[in-house]
């Protein structure tokens, strides 16, 4: 069942997530970072609460869907590494596979903490697509609502291991967190959860606790943020991710027809994607034409690099549509 509003709420999701990593100029620039959080979580939900009551057939479609852009995705920033490596005279080819293919560390990371070599942000499809497979193992062994003990265990650890001891200056690596194990699964299987609950009638949507609950996680996660000096996941961020899926699913029809919504539903993925190579594109345009410092640019680089990626996904899904 198609809704509205949580495609509104992926295409807003995307936009946030360019400016975690486009920032705005301080101290806003700081707190959108913190508020951004929930987009990430977002998309995780989305993909379990639409994988309930799927069979095999949907589960493996879904698994090539997401290896086929996870390929695609790695292929296109390993060439982009090699251009950059070649523009800086730092290219060897031997040592570039030994750093990035044979290195034990970095195998390590991708295969275990699904840390792609090639650019950071690509964990995420590394990460759906453990979620995709891990619930082919649980729709084979009709397991899917048995683990969702597993919700409060993750997201439990992630807080502890993540922003808790980076708060006692005891930070751990952030691949430890940022991965399918710690992130992906406790919100996907959250996602799938809610739509049991609301399959059953069990689910108590009250929009007003719902609002209140995304305005304590925003004003939570701005103080996080600050007293943990900037970190993956808050607590506040979990609140924020909940009630706005809580509030998606009261006025599922809120925002249909809307810019927003198809924005959410067919572009929001390519925009999160290709964000860095727009992002490059920018900043060297920028600094030919001598205004990278110049505060306008600053404040309205984030913006442009936002419209620019959802023109650059407009385009990508006008081709596929053409072919």
């Amino acid at each position: 069942m198609k809704n509205d509003c949580l495609n509104v709420c992926k295409g807003i999701a995307a936009f946030f997530i360019v400016f975690i990593h486009c920032n705005f100029p301080s101290p806003v620039g700081g707190m959108m970072n913190g508020l951004a959080r929930f987009g990430v979580p977002l998309f995780f939900m989305v993909s379990g609460y639409f994988s309930y009551g799927k069979g095999m057939d949907t589960v493996k479609k879904r698994v090539g869907k997401t290896w086929n852009l996870f390929l695609a995705a790695n292929g296109v920033y390993l060439l982009r590494k090699v251009i950059l490596l070649g523009m800086n005279g730092e290219l060897t080819i031997i040592g570039m596979i030994r750093d990035l293919f044979l290195s034990r560390d970095a195998l390590v990371d991708w295969v275990l903490f699904n840390q792609s070599p090639f650019m950071w942000h690509l964990w995420f499809l590394g990460a759906l697509l453990y979620c995709y497979l891990f619930y082919g193992l649980l729709v084979k062994r009709k397991w899917e609502e048995r683990v969702y003990v597993l919700i409060p265990i993750c997201l439990a650890a992630n807080l502890i291991l993540g922003e808790g001891l980076h708060i006692l200056g005891k930070g751990v690596p952030l691949v430890w967190v940022r991965n399918f194990w710690l992130t992906g699964l406790p919100f996907f299987l959250l996602g799938h959860w809610m739509f049991r609950e609301q399959s059953r009638g069990r689910l108590k949507l009250q929009p007003g606790l719902c609002l209140g609950a995304v305005l304590l996680g925003a004003c939570l996660s701005m103080g996080e943020m600050l007293l943990s000096g900037g970190w993956e996941l808050y607590f506040g961020s979990i609140l924020m991710t909940a009630g706005i899926f809580l509030l998606a699913l009261w006025k599922p029809s809120f925002g249909k027809g809307s810019l927003l919504a198809h924005i959410g539903e067919r572009a929001s993925v390519h925009i999160y994607l290709w964000q860095i190579l727009v992002f490059d594109v920018i900043e060297r345009l920028a600094h030919m034409g001598g205004f990278h410092e110049h505060m306008v640019y600053q404040w309205l680089m984030p913006l442009g690099v936002g419209i620019a990626s959802w023109l650059l996904a407009e385009a990508l899904i006008y081709r596929k549509k053409g072919v």
